[in-house]
């Protein structure tokens, strides 16, 4: 059993590490102010795209593809719309101080929450570390927590390295504009294999 969360951990660290839209929100945010509601905001949305599929595991549930289809396409959108208001000034440091701290946490939750293909990752990829032999809730849990001390600590670490570069020249200029354009990408992506799906 230690092996096997071993073994999740290992996998989780990898997979959380890889940036992402809310990897993008953290190193945005960090550049002005401590981003910890972002990253709060950030691992709660895993948090229930996880227990969503873990629900579904262990109810067995089917998913109508069309749904999830949908649920890409307008998360594909909203990534777009929040990469493009970050480009046009949307992001400028005299409307962030007006924002409150709840608005960076409600914003990385509907990040979080904009790409449902999440729950088909978690789908595929969490019934590998699920011994059927083994009480379901016990191992569930663990799987939780095991998530979400590792997203934390990943998007910390992302926010330190973030706010450590920041600071004049090619890397603050850099650090304006990359994450805007990253959304804008995922979203873009977001949206194709959602249409390209639906016409399948």
């Amino acid at each position: 059993m230690n092996a096997t969360y071993l073994a999740f951990a290992s996998a989780v660290a990898l997979l959380i590490a890889s940036p992402g839209p809310v990897v993008a929100l953290v190193v945005a945010d960090a550049r002005r102010v401590w981003p910890l509601w972002t990253i709060l905001g950030g691992v709660l949305s895993a948090q229930v795209l996880m227990i969503g599929a873990l629900l579904a595991i262990y109810l067995a549930l089917d998913f109508e593809p069309v749904v999830l289809e949908w649920g890409q396409i307008l998360g594909g959108l909203y990534l777009i719309w929040l990469g493009a208001d970050s480009l046009c000034g949307g992001g400028s440091d005299h409307r962030q101080s007006a924002r409150s701290q709840t608005h960076h946490f409600w914003r990385a939750m509907a990040v979080g929450l904009s790409n449902p293909k999440d729950i088909l990752f978690f789908l595929a990829f969490l019934p590998g570390f699920i011994l059927p032999t083994q009480p379901f809730a016990p191992q569930a849990l663990t799987l939780i927590a095991i998530w979400a001390v590792i997203d934390l600590c990943v998007l910390l670490a992302y926010s330190l390295l973030s706010r450590r570069l920041a600071g004049t020249g090619l890397v603050q200029r850099l650090l304006d504009i990359l994450p805007g354009y990253f959304l804008v990408a995922l979203g873009l992506i977001s949206c194709s294999l959602g249409v390209l799906r639906m016409l399948e």
